[in-house]
């Protein structure tokens, strides 16, 4: 193909093609990826750990993913009233718990600065990336730690 035309714009079924291309790229190089994209390895499985005292006071809810043995952590909250009472700390040792029993040799979570960057450090998080700026005026922090 000597010459070819640049589009912008939506089109579904065009993303589609792109994706579906990239993964097939993928799954070509890498017999792990080959694994991951098996139809029965797609799903990825929640974990949850809820406090409750008639109301729900907090939560962390996280998903492990089976073939690459690893827990993310997509909600954390405490009621404001609550914090600083060991709360988060449980309910996040809970599904770190949880996802050890499931074979998850790591976690992750991104939290903004205004979040709770610093609870996941004394949790024993390590900062592998941070985007600043995101959104403006803050920073996205990106966590990991070994299980």
């Amino acid at each position: 193909m000597d010459t070819f035309e640049l589009r912008t714009g939506s089109d579904a079924t065009l993303e589609e093609q792109l994706v579906d291309g990239l993964v097939e790229f993928n799954k070509s190089r890498s017999t792990v990826v080959r694994e991951r994209f098996e139809p029965a390895n797609l799903k990825s499985e929640p974990v949850q750990a809820f406090a409750l005292d008639g109301v729900l006071l907090g939560g962390c809810v996280g998903r492990v993913e089976r073939v690459w043995h690893w827990l993310t952590i997509d909600t954390m909250w405490v009621d404001e009233a609550y914090r600083g009472r060991g709360i988060g700390g449980a309910l996040l040792r809970a599904v770190e718990d949880e996802a050890r029993g499931r074979g998850c040799r790591w976690a992750e979570v991104t939290t903004f600065d205004f979040q709770a960057p610093e609870f996941y450090r004394r949790a024993g998080y390590e900062e592998y990336g941070v985007k600043r700026d995101y959104p403006p005026g803050h920073a996205n922090y990106f966590f990991r730690k070994d299980l």
